[in-house]
């Protein structure tokens, strides 16, 4: 029997939803994928999640009895790993560890400081909140920017004391995982990918600015602010930078396009 496509609900720029889009499509997994602007996606998260969340991604899998709403991303790879056939992410303890990690301190400090600094800049964050969303959104959001600007700053707590923190937190995390990764091995748990890797592809690549990311055009890094700028170009240089890099060029690559609605 064929599989049902699951929905994927997303904000298709964002780093936590690129992870499990990379997911599925290296899973090959059939889904139809369900991007929204910011301020929007609340209006889909909150009624699918019975109120308790406003964040995306999340995925349903009508495959399930019952079917199954997942509204966070390491619950989403379990969730393909488990059901899916994905069990390459998981090869040991390590790489469900790494993923929380990275998840609880690279995520949010990358979209931070990312946002600090391109949030002033119009011309260069509303095509990428807009990418990929109905045409009734973008029309909207071009209307609304300042108010959106100023919900993501408060929801994520966006201000200069906050960007330095979270400077300061992903430069300790691009050490701490060039530093396992010194000894020469391929990946972050040995010599095949796992969830871990993809975490720190997706998470990271905010502060490392890959091609191919999100599967969203992105600015030239010569376009961006100054500062974010010479930050990329700094973690580029770690080896978990070039990581992220490697990963996106030999390893995000869509296996086939989505299935259709």
């Amino acid at each position: 029997m064929s599989l049902r496509p699951l929905r994927f609900i997303t904000l298709p720029i964002s780093h936590y939803c690129e992870k499990v889009r990379w997911v599925l499509d290296r899973q090959q997994v059939p889904y139809v994928e369900e991007g929204h602007a910011p301020l929007f996606h609340a209006f889909h998260s909150l009624p699918l999640t019975g109120g308790a969340s406003r964040t995306l991604p999340i995925l349903i899998d009508d495959n399930q009895s019952p079917r199954q709403v997942l509204a966070d991303s390491a619950d989403c790879l379990r969730h393909l790993a488990d059901q899916h056939g994905a069990t390459w992410l998981y090869p040991s303890p390590d790489a469900a560890a790494i993923e929380a990690e990275l998840g609880d301190k690279l995520g949010p400090a990358t979209r931070r400081f990312a946002y600090f600094h391109l949030l002033p800049r119009a011309d260069l964050t509303l095509p990428l909140l807009t990418a990929r969303v109905p045409g009734g959104e973008v029309m909207v959001a071009r209307l609304l920017y300042p108010v959106i600007r100023r919900v993501m700053a408060r929801s994520m707590r966006i201000d200069a004391a906050g960007a330095e923190r979270s400077r300061q937190v992903l430069r300790a995390e691009l050490a701490k995982w060039s530093a396992r990764l010194s000894d020469g091995r391929k990946y972050l748990c040995g010599d095949a990918l796992s969830a871990a890797d993809v975490t720190l592809g997706a998470l990271g690549a905010p502060m490392v600015w890959p091609d191919g990311y999100a599967q969203v055009p992105m600015p030239k890094l010569s376009a961006l602010p100054a500062a974010l700028g010479q930050e990329i170009e700094q973690a580029r240089q770690t080896l978990a930078g070039q990581l992220i890099l490697r990963l996106y060029a030999e390893d995000r690559r869509p296996s086939r396009p989505p299935a259709a609605p």
